[in-house]
């Protein structure tokens, strides 16, 4: 009995020092709510970025927070004018439990995401590694949205008269994908800013770390100029940082 209590508080002492690293390489001064050219907006939900795009009807969001309740979405569509029953969709980066958790507040909503990462989100398979593993057991105590719906095999996907291009970027987890609507990349947790630069996810977040770099290479043919990622808001002048973050790493 002795043995298995000290083997208990191994564990939780390593999944404490765990979440607690990950948690010091999230940046602390990040605006609560970010302002981009036609009325986007990113809201941070306490770890994460949700991302509210106008759409024709209403509007579409790109992710949705971790808490289930989204009381943070649900505040930036009442400043709009707006309540629950705007959302006409929504867009998720990827499966992991900061990202879609917060879909439960929009139960009859279209919730789209790549066909690889549904599992994920539904709990079937789980994360790798160590802090994987932590995140992932956050991950499954999430609500699967209702109304899951695997992204087409085009290279676009249309919600409300909005038509996002999809890139993907597998890596951080096999069904990463980016949204590219204008000039702006949605990147969620693919590629994000770091000061003056930008990164790749960290390593050990990753299902396949060298993966998620080799997939940043697509993005230096795509036109855009403003990254919108998943934890540190907005990044301008995205795609020259991006070419120097991959110049650098260049034997």
């Amino acid at each position: 009995m002795k043995t298995v209590l000290i083997i208990a508080v191994i564990i939780v002492v390593v999944l404490v020092i765990g979440a607690v690293y990950l948690y010091s390489k999230i940046p602390r001064k990040r605006p609560p709510l970010v302002e981009l050219p036609g009325g986007i907006q990113g809201v941070l939900c306490r770890f994460s970025y949700a991302w509210i795009v106008p759409s024709t009807t209403g509007v579409v969001l790109v992710d949705a927070g971790l808490n289930e309740e989204a009381p943070e979405i649900l505040a930036a569509l009442q400043r709009r004018g707006l309540g629950p029953e705007s959302v006409r969709g929504v867009l998720i980066t990827h499966g992991h439990g900061d990202h879609f958790g917060g879909t439960a507040a929009f139960p009859t909503v279209p919730v789209f995401a790549h066909r690889d990462d549904i599992p994920l989100i539904r709990g079937e398979v789980k994360r790798k590694g160590l802090i994987g593993g932590i995140f992932g057991k956050i991950s499954a105590r999430k609500k699967p949205p209702a109304s899951m719906k695997p992204l087409p095999e085009a290279d676009t996907v249309t919600v409300d008269g909005v038509t996002f291009r999809i890139i993907g970027l597998p890596g951080h987890s096999r069904g990463s994908v980016a949204y590219l609507l204008g000039d702006i990349l949605f990147s969620g947790d693919s590629l994000m800013g770091k000061g003056d630069s930008v990164r790749a996810p960290l390593p050990f977040a990753c299902a396949d770390f060298e993966q998620s770099v080799r997939s940043l290479e697509v993005l230096l043919d795509i036109p855009f100029t403003t990254i919108a990622d998943g934890h540190t808001g907005a990044t301008f002048d995205g795609r020259t940082k991006l070419k120097a973050f991959l110049e650098a790493r260049s034997p």
